[in-house]
C-alpha cells in the first residue's frame, strides 16, 4: 500500500511538471455566474470547425440556463492527444467540481479518470465514448447512425454496387462505431460490396491525389461513406458528375446546404448544440441526485434533400 502511494505521488509530481509552463489560449468560458458556483471543465477535440462552435454555444447556454459555470479548453487539432491530456490535468489540478471529454483517443482514459476519481471529480464522456473506463456518455448512437446511412445508400443505389468508405481517425469510438453500423448495414445487401476502407482523416479533407488513387484503383465505386462531413464535404467537387452519391456525418451548416443541393445524397445529423447542452443538463441533474439513465443518447436523424430545409430551420430556432 505504501508503495502504491508513493508511485502515485510521483505520478502526480510528473503531471505537475508536464503541466509546467503550459498555457492554453483557446479557453473558452462566458458563463458569469457566483464566485461559489459549480464549475465544470470540458474539454474538446478540437476548434475553430462549425460543428465544435455549435457544441460551444450549447455548453455555454446551458450552463446560463442551470446557473454553473463552465470552462472550456480545446486543442487546435483532433490528433492532439498530448496536449487534450494536459488540457484535462489542468482542469483536475484546478479541481473543477465535474469534467467532460469528448477524447481524441477512446482507449487511453484511465489514468486521468483514475486521479479524477481520487479527487472526488466526476468524469463525463460527450460526443465520442471513452471505452477503457465506465463512465456515462452523452451524444449520439454512432453505430445507429452508420446503420442507417447503409440503408439509405442501399436504396438510392438499387440495392447494388460497390462502396468506398473514407474514416476519421479509429481510436475515436465515434468513427469506429459509425464504420461498424455502415459495415452491418451494407452487409444485408448480398450485391453492394465495401471495396475500400481508408481511415484517419478526422475531421480532415482527404487529399485530391489520395482520392484519385482511390478511384482509379477502384473505378466502379458508386457510394462513398465518410465519417466526417467536413471530409465529405472535402471529396463533392472532386466527384462533380461521376455519379458517385456521398453519405457522411453531422449537422454543420456548409454540410446541409450540400444535402440540399444534392452534393451529400444523405447526412446522419450529429446536433452538436443538443450534444453541448444536453451534456451540462446532464451533469447538473447528477449534481442533483436525478433518477436519469447510465448514458443519455440523443436522435439520430437522417437528413436527405427532402427534409433538409426543415431541420436547418427547426434548429436555428432552438440555437437562438
Amino acid at each position: 500500500m505504501i508503495q502504491r502511494i508513493k508511485l502515485k505521488a510521483i505520478f502526480f509530481v510528473l503531471l505537475l511538471l508536464s503541466l509546467a509552463g503550459c498555457s492554453f489560449s483557446n479557453e473558452k468560458d462566458t458563463t458569469k455566474v457566483k464566485e461559489d458556483s459549480f464549475v465544470i471543465g470540458v474539454v474538446t477535440k478540437s476548434s475553430g470547425s462549425e460543428y465544435w462552435m455549435s457544441v460551444y454555444a450549447g455548453l455555454n447556454n446551458a450552463a446560463k440556463d442551470h446557473n454553473v459555470k463552465v470552462v472550456i479548453l480545446s486543442p487546435e487539432s483532433e490528433e492532439d492527444k498530448k496536449i487534450q491530456k494536459k488540457m484535462i490535468l489542468d482542469l483536475l489540478l484546478r479541481k473543477v467540481d465535474a469534467l467532460a471529454v469528448s477524447p481524441v483517443d477512446s482507449y487511453d482514459n484511465e489514468d486521468y479518470i483514475s486521479m479524477a476519481k481520487e479527487m472526488e471529480i466526476p468524469v463525463y464522456a460527450y460526443d465520442t465514448s471513452i471505452e477503457d473506463c465506465e463512465v456515462p456518455y452523452i451524444g449520439i448512437d454512432n453505430e445507429k447512425a452508420g446503420y442507417e446511412l447503409a440503408k439509405c445508400m442501399a436504396q438510392k443505389l438499387d440495392e447494388k454496387g460497390d462502396i468506398a468508405v473514407i474514416a476519421g481517425s479509429l481510436i475515436q469510438s465515434s468513427h469506429a462505431l459509425r464504420l461498424q453500423g455502415f459495415e452491418r448495414g451494407i452487409k444485408e445487401y448480398p450485391d453492394m460490396d465495401i471495396q475500400v476502407i481508408k481511415s484517419g482523416y478526422s475531421n480532415e479533407q482527404i487529399t485530391q491525389q489520395d482520392l484519385d488513387q482511390l478511384l482509379i484503383d477502384h473505378p466502379k465505386v458508386k457510394g462513398i461513406m465518410t465519417t466526417s462531413a467536413v471530409t465529405a464535404l472535402g471529396i463533392t467537387e472532386a466527384t462533380k458528375g461521376t455519379g458517385i452519391e456521398i453519405v457522411s456525418v453531422d449537422a454543420q451548416e456548409d454540410a446541409l446546404l450540400a444535402v440540399e443541393d444534392g452534393r451529400i445524397l444523405a447526412l446522419a445529423a450529429q446536433p452538436g448544440y443538443d450534444i453541448g447542452y444536453d451534456t451540462i443538463s446532464y451533469i447538473v441533474e447528477a449534481r442533483d441526485s436525478k433518477k436519469q439513465e447510465k448514458d443519455r443518447i440523443l436522435n439520430v436523424e437522417i437528413l436527405t434533400k427532402e427534409n433538409v430545409s426543415q431541420y436547418r430551420d427547426e434548429n436555428s430556432q432552438i440555437q437562438k
